[in-house]
Protein backbone atom coordinates (compact mmCIF):
# COMPACT_ATOMS: atom_id res chain seq x y z
CA UNK A 1 0.00 0.00 0.00
CA UNK A 2 1.59 3.26 -1.10
CA UNK A 3 1.46 6.42 1.00
CA UNK A 4 1.00 10.01 -0.20
CA UNK A 5 2.44 12.91 1.84
CA UNK A 6 0.70 16.17 2.59
CA UNK A 7 -2.86 15.28 3.62
CA UNK A 8 -3.92 14.90 -0.01
CA UNK A 9 -7.59 14.27 0.68
CA UNK A 10 -7.99 17.42 2.77
CA UNK A 11 -6.07 19.69 0.42
CA UNK A 12 -7.79 18.41 -2.72
CA UNK A 13 -11.27 18.85 -1.26
CA UNK A 14 -10.34 22.35 -0.04
CA UNK A 15 -9.14 23.27 -3.53
CA UNK A 16 -12.17 21.73 -5.21
CA UNK A 17 -14.62 23.60 -2.99
CA UNK A 18 -12.84 26.93 -3.46
CA UNK A 19 -12.36 26.65 -7.21
CA UNK A 20 -15.12 24.52 -8.69
CA UNK A 21 -17.98 25.66 -6.48
CA UNK A 22 -17.14 29.33 -6.03
CA UNK A 23 -15.96 30.04 -9.56
CA UNK A 24 -17.89 27.59 -11.71
CA UNK A 25 -21.01 27.14 -9.65
CA UNK A 26 -23.40 28.72 -12.13
CA UNK A 27 -22.00 26.63 -14.98
CA UNK A 28 -22.87 23.41 -13.17
CA UNK A 29 -26.58 24.08 -12.80
CA UNK A 30 -29.13 21.70 -14.26
CA UNK A 31 -31.88 24.31 -14.67
CA UNK A 32 -31.58 27.83 -16.04
CA UNK A 33 -31.67 30.53 -13.38
CA UNK A 34 -31.91 33.84 -15.26
CA UNK A 35 -32.66 35.93 -12.17
CA UNK A 36 -29.62 34.64 -10.30
CA UNK A 37 -27.35 35.19 -13.31
CA UNK A 38 -28.82 38.70 -13.80
CA UNK A 39 -28.29 39.75 -10.17
CA UNK A 40 -24.88 38.10 -9.83
CA UNK A 41 -23.75 39.93 -12.96
CA UNK A 42 -24.51 43.34 -11.45
CA UNK A 43 -23.65 42.76 -7.80
CA UNK A 44 -21.83 45.40 -5.80
CA UNK A 45 -20.18 44.85 -2.43
CA UNK A 46 -20.69 46.99 0.65
CA UNK A 47 -18.19 47.41 3.51
CA UNK A 48 -18.36 45.42 6.72
CA UNK A 49 -19.11 47.15 10.05
CA UNK A 50 -22.39 48.44 8.63
CA UNK A 51 -25.65 47.59 10.35
CA UNK A 52 -27.74 48.11 7.23
CA UNK A 53 -27.47 48.52 3.48
CA UNK A 54 -28.72 52.07 3.06
CA UNK A 55 -28.98 54.65 0.29
CA UNK A 56 -30.61 58.10 0.16
CA UNK A 57 -33.64 58.39 -2.12
CA UNK A 58 -35.72 61.43 -3.02
CA UNK A 59 -39.13 61.68 -4.57
CA UNK A 60 -39.99 65.37 -4.41
CA UNK A 61 -38.23 68.55 -5.47
CA UNK A 62 -38.59 72.27 -4.72
CA UNK A 63 -41.04 72.69 -7.56
CA UNK A 64 -43.53 70.50 -5.66
CA UNK A 65 -43.85 73.23 -3.03
CA UNK A 66 -46.55 75.82 -3.57
CA UNK A 67 -45.13 79.23 -4.42
CA UNK A 68 -41.98 78.05 -6.15
CA UNK A 69 -41.38 79.76 -9.54
CA UNK A 70 -43.96 82.46 -8.83
CA UNK A 71 -44.52 85.54 -10.91
CA UNK A 72 -43.83 88.96 -9.39
CA UNK A 73 -44.10 92.64 -10.20
CA UNK A 74 -42.84 95.82 -8.62
CA UNK A 75 -42.35 95.35 -4.88
CA UNK A 76 -44.11 91.95 -4.64
CA UNK A 77 -42.84 89.78 -1.80
CA UNK A 78 -40.58 87.03 -3.04
CA UNK A 79 -40.85 83.38 -1.96
CA UNK A 80 -37.87 81.22 -1.03
CA UNK A 81 -38.20 77.44 -0.89
CA UNK A 82 -36.07 74.99 1.03
CA UNK A 83 -34.58 71.98 -0.67
CA UNK A 84 -36.83 68.94 -0.51
CA UNK A 85 -35.68 66.51 2.16
CA UNK A 86 -34.66 63.04 1.06
CA UNK A 87 -35.09 59.82 3.00
CA UNK A 88 -33.04 56.64 3.22
CA UNK A 89 -34.09 53.27 1.87
CA UNK A 90 -32.68 50.77 4.34
CA UNK A 91 -32.28 47.02 3.89
CA UNK A 92 -31.09 44.54 6.49
CA UNK A 93 -28.30 42.23 5.42
CA UNK A 94 -28.62 38.54 6.15
CA UNK A 95 -26.33 35.52 6.55
CA UNK A 96 -26.88 32.11 4.97
CA UNK A 97 -24.90 28.88 5.23
CA UNK A 98 -24.81 25.48 3.55
CA UNK A 99 -22.45 22.61 4.16
CA UNK A 100 -21.83 19.00 3.26
CA UNK A 101 -19.94 16.05 4.61
CA UNK A 102 -17.75 13.33 3.09
CA UNK A 103 -17.27 10.35 5.37
CA UNK A 104 -14.12 8.27 5.64
CA UNK A 105 -16.30 5.30 4.67
CA UNK A 106 -17.17 6.93 1.36
CA UNK A 107 -13.51 7.59 0.69
CA UNK A 108 -12.67 3.96 1.41
CA UNK A 109 -15.30 2.87 -1.09
CA UNK A 110 -13.58 5.14 -3.60
CA UNK A 111 -10.20 3.63 -2.83
CA UNK A 112 -8.86 6.15 -0.28
CA UNK A 113 -7.95 5.50 3.35
CA UNK A 114 -7.36 8.55 5.53
CA UNK A 115 -4.57 8.11 8.07
CA UNK A 116 -5.97 10.25 10.87
CA UNK A 117 -3.53 12.22 12.99
CA UNK A 118 -0.69 11.91 10.47
CA UNK A 119 0.45 14.18 7.66
CA UNK A 120 -0.31 11.60 4.98
CA UNK A 121 -3.03 9.43 3.50
CA UNK A 122 -2.87 5.85 2.35
CA UNK A 123 -4.00 5.02 -1.15
CA UNK A 124 -5.08 1.61 -2.42
CA UNK A 125 -4.04 2.54 -5.96
CA UNK A 126 -3.80 5.95 -7.68
CA UNK A 127 -4.98 8.91 -5.58
CA UNK A 128 -5.46 11.22 -8.53
CA UNK A 129 -7.95 8.91 -10.22
CA UNK A 130 -9.55 7.65 -7.02
CA UNK A 131 -10.25 11.09 -5.61
CA UNK A 132 -11.84 12.43 -8.77
CA UNK A 133 -15.18 10.56 -8.90
CA UNK A 134 -16.37 11.30 -5.38
CA UNK A 135 -15.17 14.90 -5.47
CA UNK A 136 -16.70 15.68 -8.84
CA UNK A 137 -20.02 14.24 -7.69
CA UNK A 138 -19.93 16.15 -4.40
CA UNK A 139 -18.93 19.43 -6.03
CA UNK A 140 -21.57 19.16 -8.75
CA UNK A 141 -24.26 18.34 -6.18
CA UNK A 142 -23.22 21.11 -3.79
CA UNK A 143 -22.82 23.69 -6.56
CA UNK A 144 -26.27 23.01 -7.99
CA UNK A 145 -27.85 22.87 -4.54
CA UNK A 146 -26.26 26.16 -3.47
CA UNK A 147 -27.22 28.07 -6.61
CA UNK A 148 -30.73 26.59 -6.59
CA UNK A 149 -31.29 27.64 -2.96
CA UNK A 150 -29.83 31.12 -3.50
CA UNK A 151 -31.89 31.64 -6.62
CA UNK A 152 -35.07 30.59 -4.81
CA UNK A 153 -34.29 32.94 -1.92
CA UNK A 154 -33.89 35.87 -4.31
CA UNK A 155 -37.29 35.17 -5.89
CA UNK A 156 -39.17 34.93 -2.58
CA UNK A 157 -40.35 37.66 -0.19
CA UNK A 158 -38.44 36.63 2.94
CA UNK A 159 -41.46 35.20 4.78
CA UNK A 160 -40.11 31.66 4.30
CA UNK A 161 -37.23 32.38 6.72
CA UNK A 162 -36.66 35.59 8.68
CA UNK A 163 -32.90 34.97 8.50
CA UNK A 164 -32.86 34.90 4.70
CA UNK A 165 -32.75 37.85 2.31
CA UNK A 166 -36.16 39.22 1.24
CA UNK A 167 -36.08 38.85 -2.54
CA UNK A 168 -37.85 40.19 -5.60
CA UNK A 169 -41.38 39.68 -4.29
CA UNK A 170 -40.59 41.86 -1.27
CA UNK A 171 -39.49 44.70 -3.56
CA UNK A 172 -41.89 44.43 -6.52
CA UNK A 173 -45.09 43.81 -4.62
CA UNK A 174 -48.46 42.77 -6.01
CA UNK A 175 -50.07 45.80 -4.35
CA UNK A 176 -47.51 48.62 -4.24
CA UNK A 177 -49.93 51.04 -2.55
CA UNK A 178 -49.47 49.39 0.86
CA UNK A 179 -46.67 47.90 2.92
CA UNK A 180 -43.03 48.91 3.05
CA UNK A 181 -39.99 48.45 0.85
CA UNK A 182 -36.56 49.31 2.22
CA UNK A 183 -38.25 50.46 5.46
CA UNK A 184 -40.19 53.17 3.54
CA UNK A 185 -43.99 53.22 3.51
CA UNK A 186 -45.47 52.99 0.03
CA UNK A 187 -48.71 54.48 1.33
CA UNK A 188 -46.86 57.57 2.58
CA UNK A 189 -44.41 57.99 -0.29
CA UNK A 190 -46.48 57.58 -3.41
CA UNK A 191 -43.38 57.99 -5.58
CA UNK A 192 -41.86 54.93 -3.89
CA UNK A 193 -44.04 52.43 -5.75
CA UNK A 194 -43.38 49.90 -8.45
CA UNK A 195 -45.84 49.24 -11.26
CA UNK A 196 -48.39 46.42 -11.05
CA UNK A 197 -51.15 44.96 -13.18
CA UNK A 198 -52.17 41.36 -12.61
CA UNK A 199 -55.38 40.98 -14.66
CA UNK A 200 -54.12 40.99 -18.24
CA UNK A 201 -55.68 38.57 -20.72
CA UNK A 202 -54.43 37.46 -24.11
CA UNK A 203 -56.46 38.41 -27.17
CA UNK A 204 -55.40 37.45 -30.66
CA UNK A 205 -57.86 39.95 -32.10
CA UNK A 206 -57.35 42.90 -29.77
CA UNK A 207 -53.66 42.41 -28.95
CA UNK A 208 -54.37 43.25 -25.31
CA UNK A 209 -50.99 42.36 -23.80
CA UNK A 210 -49.00 43.83 -26.67
CA UNK A 211 -50.88 47.12 -26.55
CA UNK A 212 -50.61 47.26 -22.77
CA UNK A 213 -46.83 46.94 -22.78
CA UNK A 214 -46.50 49.41 -25.63
CA UNK A 215 -48.16 52.00 -23.40
CA UNK A 216 -46.60 50.74 -20.17
CA UNK A 217 -43.12 51.55 -21.50
CA UNK A 218 -44.00 55.24 -21.21
CA UNK A 219 -44.93 54.86 -17.54
CA UNK A 220 -41.83 52.82 -16.68
CA UNK A 221 -39.62 55.49 -18.23
CA UNK A 222 -41.62 58.50 -17.06
CA UNK A 223 -39.44 59.17 -14.00
CA UNK A 224 -36.11 58.18 -15.47
CA UNK A 225 -36.53 54.41 -15.30
CA UNK A 226 -34.50 52.26 -17.66
CA UNK A 227 -36.27 48.89 -17.81
CA UNK A 228 -33.99 46.35 -19.43
CA UNK A 229 -34.74 42.85 -18.11
CA UNK A 230 -38.01 40.89 -18.42
CA UNK A 231 -38.55 37.48 -16.80
CA UNK A 232 -41.79 35.54 -17.07
CA UNK A 233 -43.36 32.18 -16.30
CA UNK A 234 -44.55 29.63 -18.84
CA UNK A 235 -48.25 30.58 -18.69
CA UNK A 236 -47.42 34.24 -19.33
CA UNK A 237 -45.17 33.18 -22.21
CA UNK A 238 -48.01 31.10 -23.66
CA UNK A 239 -50.34 34.10 -23.47
CA UNK A 240 -47.81 36.23 -25.33
CA UNK A 241 -47.59 33.57 -28.01
CA UNK A 242 -51.32 33.80 -28.67
CA UNK A 243 -50.98 37.43 -29.72
CA UNK A 244 -47.63 37.06 -31.46
CA UNK A 245 -48.83 34.25 -33.70
CA UNK A 246 -52.01 36.09 -34.63
CA UNK A 247 -50.42 39.33 -35.78
CA UNK A 248 -46.68 38.69 -36.08
CA UNK A 249 -43.63 39.06 -33.90
CA UNK A 250 -43.11 42.41 -32.22
CA UNK A 251 -39.41 43.19 -32.23
CA UNK A 252 -37.15 46.14 -31.59
CA UNK A 253 -37.72 47.20 -35.20
CA UNK A 254 -41.45 46.54 -35.38
CA UNK A 255 -43.71 43.66 -36.37
CA UNK A 256 -42.65 40.70 -38.48
CA UNK A 257 -44.77 37.75 -39.58
CA UNK A 258 -42.13 36.16 -41.80
CA UNK A 259 -40.98 33.55 -39.29
CA UNK A 260 -43.04 30.38 -39.73
CA UNK A 261 -41.13 28.35 -37.16
CA UNK A 262 -43.72 26.95 -34.71
CA UNK A 263 -41.21 27.13 -31.87
CA UNK A 264 -40.73 30.82 -31.11
CA UNK A 265 -37.38 31.36 -29.42
CA UNK A 266 -37.62 35.06 -28.70
CA UNK A 267 -40.31 37.69 -28.15
CA UNK A 268 -39.09 41.26 -27.76
CA UNK A 269 -40.66 44.65 -27.37
CA UNK A 270 -38.92 47.88 -28.24
CA UNK A 271 -37.93 50.04 -25.30
CA UNK A 272 -37.73 47.22 -22.76
CA UNK A 273 -36.09 44.16 -24.23
CA UNK A 274 -36.71 40.43 -24.62
CA UNK A 275 -39.19 38.38 -22.63
CA UNK A 276 -37.20 35.56 -21.06
CA UNK A 277 -38.65 32.42 -19.50
CA UNK A 278 -37.56 31.77 -15.91
CA UNK A 279 -38.39 28.17 -14.81
CA UNK A 280 -38.32 29.13 -11.13
CA UNK A 281 -41.50 31.16 -11.53
CA UNK A 282 -43.27 27.93 -12.48
CA UNK A 283 -41.72 26.13 -9.51
CA UNK A 284 -43.05 28.69 -7.01
CA UNK A 285 -46.54 28.88 -8.50
CA UNK A 286 -46.06 32.12 -10.44
CA UNK A 287 -46.21 30.82 -14.00
CA UNK A 288 -48.70 33.59 -14.88
CA UNK A 289 -46.38 36.39 -13.76
CA UNK A 290 -43.94 38.67 -15.55
CA UNK A 291 -41.35 40.88 -13.83
CA UNK A 292 -39.68 43.89 -15.42
CA UNK A 293 -36.39 45.09 -13.90
CA UNK A 294 -34.19 48.14 -14.21
CA UNK A 295 -30.71 46.72 -13.71
CA UNK A 296 -29.39 50.08 -12.52
CA UNK A 297 -31.94 50.27 -9.70
CA UNK A 298 -31.95 46.76 -8.23
CA UNK A 299 -28.66 45.35 -6.98
CA UNK A 300 -27.39 42.29 -5.17
CA UNK A 301 -25.18 43.59 -2.34
CA UNK A 302 -22.79 41.05 -0.80
CA UNK A 303 -20.63 42.19 2.11
CA UNK A 304 -16.94 42.63 1.29
CA UNK A 305 -15.07 39.38 1.88
CA UNK A 306 -18.30 37.48 2.53
CA UNK A 307 -19.45 36.66 -0.99
CA UNK A 308 -19.59 32.83 -1.22
CA UNK A 309 -17.02 32.44 1.53
CA UNK A 310 -15.64 28.92 1.97
CA UNK A 311 -15.20 27.48 5.44
CA UNK A 312 -13.06 24.51 6.42
CA UNK A 313 -14.28 23.33 9.82
CA UNK A 314 -12.22 20.83 11.78
CA UNK A 315 -13.43 17.26 12.10
CA UNK A 316 -15.36 16.57 15.32
CA UNK A 317 -13.31 14.12 17.36
CA UNK A 318 -16.13 11.58 17.58
CA UNK A 319 -16.88 11.39 13.82
CA UNK A 320 -14.69 10.15 10.97
CA UNK A 321 -15.82 12.74 8.45
CA UNK A 322 -14.62 15.78 6.53
CA UNK A 323 -16.85 18.87 6.72
CA UNK A 324 -16.99 21.58 4.05
CA UNK A 325 -19.27 24.60 3.95
CA UNK A 326 -19.93 28.01 2.45
CA UNK A 327 -21.53 31.21 3.74
CA UNK A 328 -22.90 34.31 2.05
CA UNK A 329 -23.70 37.63 3.69
CA UNK A 330 -25.59 40.42 1.98
CA UNK A 331 -28.93 41.76 0.81
CA UNK A 332 -31.01 42.79 -2.20
CA UNK A 333 -31.34 46.54 -2.64
CA UNK A 334 -33.61 48.72 -4.76
CA UNK A 335 -33.03 52.46 -5.13
CA UNK A 336 -35.96 53.33 -7.42
CA UNK A 337 -39.16 51.37 -7.87
CA UNK A 338 -41.29 53.24 -10.41
CA UNK A 339 -39.22 51.99 -13.34
CA UNK A 340 -39.91 48.34 -12.53
CA UNK A 341 -43.07 46.27 -12.21
CA UNK A 342 -44.91 42.98 -11.85
CA UNK A 343 -47.55 41.90 -14.33
CA UNK A 344 -49.79 38.89 -14.65
CA UNK A 345 -52.55 37.23 -16.61
CA UNK A 346 -55.85 36.55 -14.92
Amino acid sequence: MASIPGLVVQSVTDYALDYYVRKEMLLQTTQDKPLLAFLEGGKKTFPAAKQYISEPVQGSVMNDTSGFFAGYTGDSALTFTQMALGVRATYAWKEVHAGFVITHTQLKQDGITVVDGESKTSDHSDAATRLTPILKSAMADFGESWSRAKNLMLWQDGSQDSNQVPGVQAILQDDPTTGTVGSLSQATYTWWRSRSKLDLSASAENQTITNFFTNEILQLKKRGGKPSKILCGSAFWAALNIEVRAKGIYTQTGFSNKDNDIGLQKISIGGIGTFEYDPTLDDIGLSKRCYVFDKSKITLRPMEGEDNKTLLPARPYQYLVMLKSMTWTGGLQATQLNGMGVYGIA
